[in-house]
């Protein structure tokens, strides 16, 4: 059985030029809900991972718990949510936190990557953002659409979650 805690995977693909890695967010355990970060070098579109390694150890400490909060199946609107009843954004997902009264983001997209487990459901993590308006800017859930449709993207997420048994299915 694989948890990403011990198994923290890369793969890379390329396309259109550009080369992806998926990388599991390590220090957690997969469920029926799985977590990992988009990387692509050049894209100033796709830093989710690169924000997430310069955060201070307690605000790390802090996203952390929220992650564990949704992998766990719990609700809390204040720490994330989607857009399950927005049909052009149902796939779109965000973590929440504020820092010096600063609102921030991690924006990424849901999708079910392992077709033997239909019920697996992994969020990736893509973007980062300061946000200073109650709404989303519809840019920013845009651009998850369409980087979730990159069939690099596809690949990557597929080869990186190809060999995991969510511990709550196997």
């Amino acid at each position: 059985m694989e948890n990403a805690s011990s198994n923290a995977k890369s793969v890379s693909t390329m396309s259109g030029g550009r080369s992806y890695v998926v990388e599991l967010v390590s220090g957690h355990r997969v469920t029926r809900r799985g977590l990992a970060f988009l990387l692509c070098q050049g894209d100033r579109h796709i830093n989710a991972k690169e924000v997430f390694d310069t955060l201070n150890p307690k605000r790390e400490q802090e996203i952390r718990t929220r992650f564990d909060h949704w992998l766990d199946g719990g609700i809390n609107e204040k720490w994330f949510h989607g857009w399950p009843h927005n049909p052009k954004y149902k796939d779109c997902f965000v973590f929440k936190w504020k820092e010096n009264r600063q609102d921030h983001r991690f924006y990424g997209f849901l999708c079910h990557p392992l077709p033997s487990y239909p019920g697996f459901q992994v969020c990736v993590l893509v973007s980062h953002a300061k946000k200073n308006t109650w709404e989303t800017n519809p840019s920013e859930l845009d651009r998850l659409n369409e980087i979730k449709t990159r069939s690099g993207v596809k690949t990557a997420i597929t080869d990186a979650t190809r060999n995991i048994i969510p511990q709550s299915l196997a």
